[in-house]
């Protein structure tokens, strides 16, 4: 698949086969994300698998956007007092950025290995990292669940280009987008 094939077709999935992903795979996914740009190159996140279904089920409890029938979850995660002082508060504040740059390569990886995600945001934060047992001021900053699926779910409309791109400021013109 190409690029923009992955990108136009991968989705939400929310709904998962009981199967397992296998560990070849997972590792694919993080070596994926590991690529993603970072503030500073400081490549300061760390991602934790979680497989075990009594965990799973303990974040799923505090997690209410996460689908019930994931296998499986990738939570991206960053130590924010090693941010601040390796970088200063900028790096600190940036690390949900390079959690997400992260996260779209896992989705994207996982979608050419034919494993479905979905990207969670939706979760007490506290709670999970008192079940991950995070250290200090490690940040769960998205949880990613991976796994099998049967029937993907039809694509949403987009808005056209028209609609959302300016040029050269909020009032730019926008019809020069259809024309090319």
């Amino acid at each position: 698949m190409t690029l923009d094939e992955l990108i136009v077709t991968r989705r939400s999935i929310r709904q998962y086969k009981g199967q397992k992903v296998e560990k070849e795979k997972l590792e694919e996914l993080i070596k994926a994300a590991i690529w993603a740009p970072t503030a500073g190159n400081l490549q300061l996140l760390h991602f934790l698998v979680v497989q075990d279904d009594k965990a799973l089920g303990k974040i799923k409890l505090f997690a209410p956007g996460m689908p019930k029938s994931a296998p499986c979850a990738i939570v991206i995660c960053a130590d924010l007092e090693e941010a601040e002082a390796r970088g200063g508060t900028l790096i600190r504040k940036n690390a949900p950025v390079d959690a997400a740059f992260a996260a779209q390569n896992i989705l994207l990886k996982a979608h050419e290995l034919g494993l479905g995600t979905c990207a969670v945001k939706s979760y007490n934060e506290r709670s999970v990292g008192q079940i991950l047992k995070l250290p200090g001021e490690v940040a769960a900053l998205i949880i990613i669940t991976v796994g099998y699926y049967e029937n993907p779910p039809k694509a949403p409309a987009r808005r056209s280009l028209s609609e959302v791109t300016h040029y050269d400021g909020w009032e730019g013109e926008t019809e020069a987008n259809e024309q090319g």
